[in-house]
């Protein structure tokens, strides 16, 4: 059966008062893939995302878990041949009751309640964790094949996913957990919008992975308007902050 994909060029926006800015933001990110040589798709099915990192694991860690409950969906883009060649993934996670720090720490942000392997464990002593409450969007999966490496696409399927992520759910917060290695990279994309913690504030035994040290990263909503080049911030800046202004509906 093929896989069911929407074209994000196609990407319901809705009728509030932000969805023509929106579009423009959605066109320009599809015409830039367009330029790299890939066309954009959005699946809700992670099963397909799963196949495919196995497929890819010489060139793709293991994903980190998800919760089979929680509402996920992932960013492909695929070249000319018809081959995913680059992905992101978001998965919402609840953090009403709990901050997102805690959820890490009890692993109910990877695994439904009674599902987490026996060996895994985290540590968190990151303040933006344990300082993100609400609605999350978890930015994940985030992977280009060997071939296609070096061309920008990884910042670009990011913006889509963030873009995606504020359309379908309307998060507070979106957030990312950034490896040592890739920190430099991220810390000269997000500055003045995003908050990316100088140390590993988060350390994840992952099942048959080991100890990953991990940085966090957290955008407002106001801050992902921003990166996308839509007015949602004072004077086009974005100050990281505990109560952060977000737009009345989308």
């Amino acid at each position: 059966m093929a896989p069911q994909r929407l074209l994000i060029e196609t990407l319901p926006l809705g009728s509030g008062p932000l969805a023509p800015a929106l579009a423009i933001a959605r066109d320009t990110l599809c015409a830039r893939a367009l330029a790299a040589g890939m066309t954009l798709v959005l699946s809700d099915d992670w099963a397909e995302l799963e196949r495919l990192n196995l497929r890819n694991r010489d060139g793709w860690f293991p994903l980190l878990p998800k919760p089979a409950s929680a509402p996920a969906f992932w960013i492909g883009g695929v070249d000319a041949d018809g081959s995913v060649i680059a992905t992101h993934g978001a998965v919402l996670v609840d953090c009403s009751a709990a901050s997102f720090g805690a959820r890490l720490a009890d692993l109910s942000a990877m695994h439904d309640p009674g599902d987490a392997p026996a060996d895994e464990w985290a540590f968190v002593a990151s303040e933006a964790a344990h300082d993100t409450t609400g609605s999350v969007a978890w930015i994940t999966s985030g992977w280009n094949r060997p071939d296609w490496r070096g061309r920008g696409l990884f910042h670009l399927l990011g913006a889509v996913a963030r873009l995606v992520a504020l359309v379908r759910w309307s998060p507070r917060w979106v957030v990312g957990l950034v490896d040592p290695e890739t920190t430099t990279a991220w810390a000269g994309r997000c500055a003045g919008r995003a908050r990316l913690e100088p140390r590993p504030g988060v350390l994840y035994h992952q099942n048959g992975v080991g100890r990953l040290p991990l940085h966090v990263m957290r955008w407002s909503r106001p801050a992902v308007l921003s990166d996308l080049g839509i007015p949602g911030s004072v004077n086009g800046q974005h100050v990281d902050r505990r109560q952060d202004g977000a737009p009345s509906a989308l």
